[in-house]
């Protein structure tokens, strides 16, 4: 697993395949719950893209094939994730194909996490 600035840094630059690349996608915050410091809930936006190649099915049956088994072995680490005290675990939030091409299947799985800022 490598990390990666964007989508686009993943799509223009140089791949390993199979790969997996991840960035931050977004983040929000709730609204702050206390008067003369703040608490507030953070939800944070991971996007993990796997990559995979076949050259030999045009039509990527078997790239899409590979790329799901990529993306299970991937979401059983992260769902099975110890987070810290801060943070919530690790959800499923979707994913999408991103491109396929020259052999290369991209997909994006987006997964979310919680985490809690605090200042007194």
């Amino acid at each position: 697993m490598a990390g990666a600035a964007d989508l686009n840094s993943i799509l223009t630059g140089r791949v390993s395949a199979p790969g997996c690349y991840i960035f931050t996608e977004r983040d929000s915050a709730g609204a702050n719950a206390l008067v003369g410091g703040v608490s507030q809930r953070v939800v944070e936006m991971m996007a993990i893209v796997t990559v995979v190649r076949n050259v030999r099915d045009a039509r990527g049956t078997d790239a899409d094939d590979e790329n799901k088994a990529l993306r299970v072995l991937v979401s059983t680490a992260l769902l099975n994730w110890e987070p810290t005290p801060d943070h919530e675990p690790l959800e499923y939030a979707g994913g999408q194909l991103v491109s396929f091409a020259n052999g290369f299947l991209f997909y994006k799985s987006t997964y979310s996490t919680a985490a809690h800022i605090r200042a007194v």
